[in-house]
């Protein structure tokens, strides 16, 4: 027969362990060759030739539940972008945001862009900095900028992000 103080001691180390192992996972990098990284290529890729090679600067994964959200940056055939990708469940991963080279925007643009990805990544119950590194700095230096000179030519070619 167990004693109250062991009873204790065991039950406060089931809920020392719960949450660590009840929450989410942390941010990963799919390894080369898995299924998730050859959907995430697939998309990005959309209807390019897929052979036509990516080389990535960054790329993570977080889980939250049944979602995942994704950060892609690198150089592809027509040069070098950064993506946001989001996947509900077992459908297809969907790119939802990202700012290419070429093009040029607006620092007002540029900031709203990207405003409405740290709060993407933020509703993903993940730091947006330990997905997108530096995301909130640049948010941040955005709305300056936009603030000092609102026709400044700051950002590249953007895609998706707030309907």
């Amino acid at each position: 027969m167990m004693r109250w103080p062991h009873r204790l001691i065991a039950a406060t180390m089931v809920l020392a362990v719960a949450p660590a192992v009840a929450g989410p996972g942390p941010v990963y990098t799919p390894v080369v060759g898995s299924a998730e990284r050859a959907a995430i290529l697939k998309t990005l890729h959309g209807d390019d030739d897929p052979r036509l090679r990516i080389t990535f600067r960054q790329f993570r994964v977080f889980h939250d539940g049944r979602r995942a959200i994704a950060y892609v940056e690198g150089d592809g055939a027509v040069g070098g972008f950064q993506s946001i990708l989001t996947r509900d469940g077992k459908a297809a991963w969907r790119n939802v945001w990202g700012e290419g080279d070429g093009g040029s925007n607006s620092c007002v643009v540029g900031a709203r862009h990207y405003a409405w990805a740290v709060r993407l990544i933020t509703a993903y119950h993940v730091a947006p900095d330990a997905l997108f590194p530096g995301i909130t700095a640049r948010a941040r230096e955005l709305k300056r900028m936009a603030k000092t000179d609102p026709e400044l030519q700051c950002v590249g070619d953007l895609d998706g992000g707030e309907p």
